[in-house]
């Protein structure tokens, strides 16, 4: 008769006992999860968390554990199976909590691997590298990859290789394009050399430590140790150029054709020159706290990668009084920034590339693309974003919007 009334009412009980540890087991996981995610400023992300989702099996299968446990102790006559003590319950809590707890370290491995930032996946296209890549450099229809073998030239879109130029010229710290006739412009740790756009050999114009330079349609402009010059595209013979001494190295520089402005960066500055026919007038600046690595600019906007401190932005407006806006630290150390509309691209080497919306005051991290490799330079140019991957050598273009 006691078995009849165990097996008439076990099944019920076992329902109600799974039924209640499923629908507590979520809450306490929700809370937790708020607690772990809200000192982050990414979004979030669409992935159901394993603390979650294991408490929930651990539930189940514990429940079932029990029930066959006390399914098989009732065969003997030894149930004991009451209101509030019984092996369905105990296996199925104790299967929850173990699922619960599994799975919570699975979340805080997850959120340390993407730093709290929404898992992205962008397609790319591909093109291999080879020796060291160390520099980047695009115009309309040519993408450059300067380093320890020379530089590799690719068309733009498909990345298909349209040839080899510098071979042998080792410690390449700068690269550039020319924007009309796609003359290429290196700095090296031996000087600043030019080359025609498609063939032919470069000539050095420049001896000295060359490690920014940026080219208009017809002029090139570069830093020399702690000095600002300006040569012609034209240029056939190595001397000291018209310039302007900046009181410290320059690490990067960044052109504004439709307002004439020079943009530059030293450890602890962001300069802005006003560029005449063969002059340099230094017009305002603004601090730059972490040490600046590299630069990008795009309309009003200016971003400043910072190594470890992350990425700074600055309101360039009114290029005499540039001002900080905001400080971007969810990468452990940005490498290179680029701006394309309202998207910010930050290479964080082994990391592979944030994605972070500047369309308002506070930056919004979209994301993290990890499967960009490990992310050291990029570009964006023409609703693309090029990235030098160092893990797997490689050329990536993504596009910018994806």
């Amino acid at each position: 008769m006691r078995i009849d009334l165990v097996r008439a009412h076990l099944p019920r009980r076992v329902g109600a006992a799974l039924l209640l540890v499923a629908l507590l087991a979520p809450t306490v996981v929700r809370r937790a999860h708020a607690q772990s995610s809200s000192t982050s400023s990414a979004v979030k992300s669409s992935r159901t968390p394993r603390s979650r989702a294991l408490a929930i099996l651990g539930t189940v299968v514990g429940g079932l554990v029990g029930f066959g446990f006390t399914y098989a102790a009732g065969q003997r006559g030894a149930s004991r199976c009451g209101p509030i003590h019984c092996p369905v319950y105990v296996w199925a809590a104790a299967g929850g909590l173990a699922g619960y707890f599994i799975g919570r370290q699975y979340d805080k491995n997850f959120a340390m691997y993407y730093r709290g930032a929404t898992p992205l996946s962008p397609k790319s296209v591909d093109a291999d590298l080879n020796g060291r890549p160390a520099v980047l450099a695009a115009n309309d229809s040519v993408v450059a990859v300067g380093g320890s073998d020379g530089v590799e030239m690719f068309q733009s879109t498909a990345l298909t290789s349209i040839g080899h130029r510098a071979r042998g010229l080792h410690g390449i710290d700068a690269l550039a394009l020319a924007p009309v006739n796609g003359s290429l412009v290196l700095g090296s740790q031996a000087g600043l050399y030019l080359f025609p756009p498609h063939q032919g050999p470069g000539r050095l114009v420049r001896a000295g430590d060359v490690r920014a330079t940026v080219a208009s349609a017809d002029r090139v402009y570069f830093s020399v140790d702690d000095r600002l010059e300006i040569a012609p595209l034209a240029a056939d013979s190595a001397h000291p150029w018209p310039g302007i001494a900046v009181g410290a190295p320059v690490r990067d520089a960044a052109l504004d054709t439709t307002r004439h402005l020079l943009w530059t960066i030293t450890d602890g500055a962001l300069i802005a020159f006003r560029v005449g026919d063969d002059s340099l007038e230094r017009i305002g600046s603004v601090p730059v706290t972490g040490g600046a690595q590299r630069l990008a600019i795009l309309g009003n906007r200016a971003a400043v990668a910072v190594g470890e401190n992350g990425v700074l932005l600055y309101d360039i407006s009114v290029p005499e009084a540039p001002r900080q806006t905001a400080h971007w630290s969810t990468a452990r150390f940005a490498y290179d920034v680029s701006l394309d509309g309202t998207r910010l691209f930050v290479a964080a080497g082994p990391e592979g590339v944030y994605v972070v919306d500047v369309s308002r005051p506070e930056p919004r991290t979209i994301g993290l693309a990890r499967s960009l490799g490990f992310a050291t330079a990029l570009v964006s140019r023409g609703g693309s974003t090029y990235i030098v991957d160092r893990r797997e050598n490689a050329l990536r273009r993504i596009p910018s919007d994806f």
